[in-house]
């Protein structure tokens, strides 16, 4: 009888310790699909719940984990209280956020930025400039996936408003 019940005893243990494991490596998962946090300083604020629109003026600057967005003036969307898309405009509203690989940091620039929180994209219209590590980008409009970092550009009406591109190249490592 005391042989059976250590064996229980064991089997016990070690479905905890396999519950345990489980746990922590599922840890991480359960943490990246939790919402972040929105931090936001401005001037001024309107907060319309009913609506699920937020309006921040003067010298605003939004933190959401490690990304910081800084502009003259800020819509910010939501639902149920969960941000889902901010609107950001400034002479030129400026977008910051490392690369999740390399830790570099990735600039973006437009006179408005809309930032998908959701899809983690987002779209620089007029004066549009992303620069990353790996390549610079200029045109009318940008759309720029943080997650993939794909960015897709788009040339204005006018002749001067083509499209540029540069692209850094790579150092060897000796």
């Amino acid at each position: 009888m005391t042989e059976r019940g250590g064996s229980s005893l064991a089997r016990a243990g070690w479905s905890v310790l396999l519950g345990s494991a489980l746990l922590l490596l599922a840890a991480p998962v359960i943490a990246q699909q939790q919402p972040l946090p929105v931090e936001i300083t401005a001037d001024r604020a309107e907060m319309d719940d009913r609506r699920g629109v937020s309006t921040y003026t003067g010298d605003v600057v939004v933190i959401r984990g490690d990304m910081t967005l800084e502009a003259d003036k800020v819509y910010v969307r939501s639902r149920d209280r969960r941000p889902y898309e901010m609107e950001a405009h400034g002479e030129p509203a400026r977008l910051e956020s490392p690369d999740p690989e390399t830790g570099e940091m990735r600039i973006a620039t437009a006179l408005r930025i809309d930032y998908l929180l959701n899809e983690d994209r987002v779209i620089l219209t007029d004066q549009a400039h992303v620069i990353t590590a790996a390549e610079e980008a200029r045109g009318k409009r940008i759309v720029y996936d943080l997650e993939t970092d794909v960015i897709e550009a788009e040339r204005g009406e006018a002749d001067d408003e083509r499209v540029r591109i540069r692209i850094q190249p790579r150092e060897d490592d000796e």
